[in-house]
């Protein structure tokens, strides 16, 4: 009898090691195909949106996080495992053991294919096909239109901070989050004619567990086999409007984190709503000052100086609010950084910030034999800036309007 419990233990080995052996496979196929630009973009916008679509309208009627029940659940059933196998790898049993094993080995590679199908395609489409501004540089001739847009985004950057609710601290007083969400959701409307996106937006979810969040520095989750947005409460409120968009910014089809950002501010800082745009400007408003600096540092100090102090008050409010909690801050940043780099991301935790790149000095001599060299600053603008200078140029003309 006891023979023939270890032939049966024998042949559940193998085959197992047969299943893993095919999804192991399997994955390795995809991770090979997700690199090719026009397989990653039909998967992307064919299977991976279906799926997250499909299932995101299931999880949305659950007022809980489903990514935090299964993480934990997840957490709970493989220490589970791994304690049993211990104990029969100490009883030797040995076959018994590597059954418990195999399990783990087994659903560890099943999530591993489900998980780059819904989401690891996506980190290979081409960047989201939002409006922008036309011009790819900024030059001296521009210089004055610049300088403009960035006097028009201070004076709104202003307004909306003026017309916030604040606690007696200077905080922003923000939206619960339903109602935050069901406007995003509306919000996101506006990118239904674009193919890049998709047409559903999920319903964003608190996390429970938001002090161990807070903890780790994470102010939101993007679960793609739930298409399920998490974002932590905990986050200040003039931050949680870019937070939350940032999440439902995954959901739609941006992926890269650079790209959830670019969304993100689009859908903010176009918005109407002044709580929405306030958060747009405080996380991406420096990206206008870098130009600005680099054609005249004086006036990027003088628009810097107009802005007010109640602004920067809130900023530093919200960096205090982070310096409390740095326990676990470090590790997840590695595991974040490995995760993107996982991801074909080759930088890591940087890749949250588009680079912006320094500026060109181009020399044209002139046509006349000993004449003057003409020296032009040219800026060449990211995919952040480019956005940015678009959507202020149209506010702006509306305003005239």
């Amino acid at each position: 009898m006891k023979k023939q419990k270890t032939v049966n233990y024998t042949k559940r080995v193998f085959i197992m090691l047969i299943v893993a052996g095919i999804l192991a496979t399997i994955l390795a196929l995809l991770l090979i195909l997700r690199t090719n630009a026009t397989i990653a973009e039909r998967t992307a916008s064919g299977f991976s949106r279906g799926w997250i679509s499909f299932f995101s309208k299931i999880t949305s009627i659950f007022p809980f996080s489903l990514y935090e029940a299964f993480l934990i659940l997840a957490i709970i059933g493989v220490t589970t495992l791994i304690i049993v196998a211990i104990v029969f790898f100490c009883k030797r049993s040995p076959l018994r053991a590597c059954t418990y094993l195999a399990v783990i080995l087994i659903a560890s590679l099943a999530f591993g294919d489900i998980y780059t199908l819904t989401a690891g395609f996506a980190y290979y489409r081409e960047t989201p096909d939002l409006p922008y501004f036309e011009a790819d540089y900024i030059s001296d001739e521009d210089k004055d239109q610049l300088f403009a847009l960035a006097e028009f985004m201070i004076d709104d950057f202003n307004e909306t901070a003026n017309s916030m609710q604040r606690d007696s601290d200077g905080r922003t007083i923000g939206m619960a989050t339903d109602e935050l969400s069901d406007l995003l959701a509306q919000e996101y409307e506006r990118l239904n004619g674009i193919d890049y996106f998709s047409s559903f937006t999920p319903r964003a979810k608190t996390i429970t567990s938001k002090r161990i969040m807070s903890h780790m520095r994470i102010t939101g989750v993007f679960f793609a086999p739930f298409g399920e947005a998490n974002v932590n409460p905990l986050t200040p409120s003039s931050d949680m409007p870019v937070t939350m968009a940032h999440e439902l910014a995954h959901s739609k089809g941006a992926m890269r984190e650079s790209d959830a950002n670019l969304v993100a501010y689009y859908i903010t800082i176009t918005s109407d709503n002044d709580y929405l745009r306030y958060s747009g400007y405080i996380g991406c408003f420096s990206y206008v000052m870098r130009i600005v600096n680099v054609f005249d540092p004086q006036k990027r100090i003088e628009l810097e100086r107009k802005i007010d102090p109640i602004i920067y008050n809130e900023m530093k409010l919200n960096n205090d609010f982070w310096e409390q909690y740095d326990l676990l801050d470090k590790i997840t940043d590695a595991f974040n950084n490995f995760y993107l780099k996982l991801q074909g991301q080759k930088e890591g935790t940087n890749s949250y910030v588009e680079p912006t790149l320094p500026p060109n000095i181009v020399e044209t001599p002139s046509p006349t034999p000993g004449g003057d060299v003409t020296i032009e600053t040219r800026y060449n603008l990211n995919n952040v800036q480019r956005m940015m200078l678009e959507a202020l140029d149209s506010r702006a003309k509306a305003r005239q309007a």
